[in-house]
């Protein structure tokens, strides 16, 4: 497992700010995936995708804690999976398409919602803040299901019902996340989310298993 963390954080050291622009009316989800890719050698995102296997997941979560307690967890990996996040989102818009229609790679969230309880300083609060904002706007269809868990949350179908839940499941990653690295938010943010996320309990306008993991 440390050798597929050293993996990602190698291939995730790229700035997000480095991928090029794209002007083509004929941007697709198809040449997207490709360029992305591209971007990061090795089979990077093959092996993120692999860690949301329902048989794969629980021991990945066992290892990381293990390697946490031991402090063998290092801010390289947090700051490579938040790279990888940003660098899909930004060759997404770069092909014009509709953002409400992109998700992060898969596992990426997972993976990050992992080590963060152990890496908090190494958690940007305005890149965690901007994609609150970005999974919190209503998208028509993207309901969160009662049956949706926290266990097993990128596995997906494919098309619209496909982005439907890892959407949900990024959503619920992040709150994961937000959690993990509340006590080293400035005040000033903290006092700002904790007001958004009460003010979105008091309206009934949270899935149960998000309530759940703010409670956690």
């Amino acid at each position: 497992m440390e050798l597929v963390l050293d993996r990602v954080s190698r291939a995730g050291s790229i700035a997000f700010h480095a991928v090029p622009n794209v002007q083509d009316s004929k941007s697709s989800t198809v040449n997207f995936e490709k360029e992305l890719e591209a971007l990061y050698p090795e089979g990077v995102l093959h092996v993120l995708e692999e860690i949301c296997n329902g048989e794969v997941t629980p021991w990945v979560k066992k290892i990381c804690t293990s390697l946490g307690k031991k402090r063998r967890l290092r801010p390289k990996i947090a700051i490579a999976l938040q790279n990888v996040i940003k660098t899909s989102e930004h060759l997404w818009l770069s092909h014009s398409m509709p953002i409400e229609n992109w998700t992060a790679p898969a596992g990426a969230w997972l993976l990050l919602s992992e080590v963060s309880s152990f890496l908090p300083k190494a958690i940007n609060w305005d890149f965690l803040h901007h994609h609150w904002k970005l999974l919190d706007k209503d998208r028509s269809g993207n309901k969160l299901k009662s049956s949706t868990k926290a266990e097993g949350i990128c596995e997906a179908g494919e098309g619209l019902e496909s982005n439907s839940v890892s959407w949900a499941g990024d959503r619920v990653l992040l709150l994961q996340t937000i959690s993990n690295v509340s006590v080293e938010l400035p005040p000033e943010p903290a006092a700002e989310l904790a007001h958004d996320l009460l003010k979105r309990i008091d309206g009934f306008n949270m899935h149960s298993t998000e309530v759940f993991i703010l409670f956690l």
